[in-house]
């Protein structure tokens, strides 16, 4: 009975409350509580701490939220579906009818920890969603304006944040078993080494596979391409075919590094899927406009950026609930490129 009355209790303390409590005015508690400026940081803090303390909960109408939407694309190449990722998170915000604001921020301005352009001329944001990956610095910097927020797509296992990713392990898996399920057993893997954590987790699904159908682990089929990509793309993957033993099939990257590989295998007189099966990973469009077209993993975009929103929303009604971490399954797209040496 106790605790009943302490909450219900809580429930009813006001702005009012807070001002008295503090003996400021009830316009700084309102300013402060709704992230508007007028107020300093330090009041800020003041109002925020005895809020907390006494147990003050704002009621927030979703069609009141106001987010904030920041990206800034990880790769130039590689990643065609980024633009789809931006818009899916706006349809996302736009079907619950929920007000949002879009910036891109590049490199140069989080290295100068500059604020984003609606930052500065409106502190007044429920939550933010970072789309791509962002310095720990600059995220830091936006946290003290803006405390509800999460990571779409730029998800590192050393941020303790809500965030929602792709679920690579099991691209790499699905990827591998269906390779053996055509009958492949030499299976190689291309990517960017500069992509680390995102191709450690896909190769980690791959040997996974390998080993569940006691399939031989071969090290030298793992090919990462470094940061000079042009440059040895070609000289890379040479080496990877001019061996005494082949890969019958290499698993992409992505698309970009996919089709890259098949114009490179064309131009050498190597025949996709005849002599070499290539599988991939984003279905963007370039993959079902190669010849072959491209068998590749679906993200589930268009579901990843509403359960992004649905995080966030979560995040905003209860800032003190623990952080989640979803990751997405993908779903094969079979095409031409990949050889059945069953039959």
């Amino acid at each position: 009975m106790i605790n009943m009355e302490a909450s219900s209790l809580a429930n009813k303390i006001t702005i009012l409350d807070i001002a008295s409590a503090l003996d400021v005015s009830a316009i700084s508690v309102s300013r402060a509580l709704s992230g508007k400026i007028g107020v300093s940081e330090a009041l800020r803090e003041r109002i925020s701490l005895k809020a907390k303390e006494m147990g003050y909960k704002k009621l927030i109408n979703k069609n009141t939220y106001k987010i904030l939407v920041l990206h800034q694309r990880p790769l130039i190449q590689d990643n065609s579906n980024f633009a789809y990722m931006i818009q899916g998170i706006q349809r996302a915000l736009q079907n619950k009818e929920i007000s949002y604001h879009t910036e891109f921020v590049d490199k140069n301005n989080q290295d100068m920890m500059q604020l984003p352009l609606k930052l500065l001329k409106d502190n007044n944001f429920n939550g933010l969603i970072f789309i791509g990956k962002f310095d720990d610095d600059y995220v830091g910097l936006l946290k003290e304006k803006i405390k509800n927020y999460i990571f779409y797509t730029g998800y590192s296992p050393s941020c303790n944040v809500d965030s929602v990713w792709f679920n690579f392990n099991n691209g790499g898996y699905n990827q591998c078993e269906y390779l053996i399920n055509n009958g492949h057993v030499d299976i190689g893997f291309l990517g960017r080494r500069s992509i680390l954590f995102r191709n450690k987790e896909k190769v980690l699904g791959i040997t996974s596979a390998l080993e569940n159908y006691e399939i031989p682990i071969r090290s030298e089929f793992f090919t990462y391409i470094e940061e000079n990509f042009e440059e040895n793309f070609e000289t890379s993957v040479m080496n990877l075919l001019n061996g005494n033993h082949k890969p019958s099939a290499i698993i992409c990257q992505g698309d970009f590094i996919a089709v890259k590989l098949i114009n490179l295998l064309n131009k050498k007189g190597i025949n996709v899927p005849e002599d070499i099966s290539i599988i991939s990973s984003g279905n963007t469009e370039m993959a079902s406009l190669t010849l072959p077209t491209l068998t590749t993993l679906d993200l589930n975009i268009e579901y990843s950026c509403e359960i992004a929103v649905e995080l966030l929303i979560k995040r905003i009604n209860n800032p003190s609930k623990p952080c989640e971490s979803i990751t997405i399954n993908s779903t094969l797209i079979p095409r031409e490129s990949v050889k059945n040496l069953i039959k």
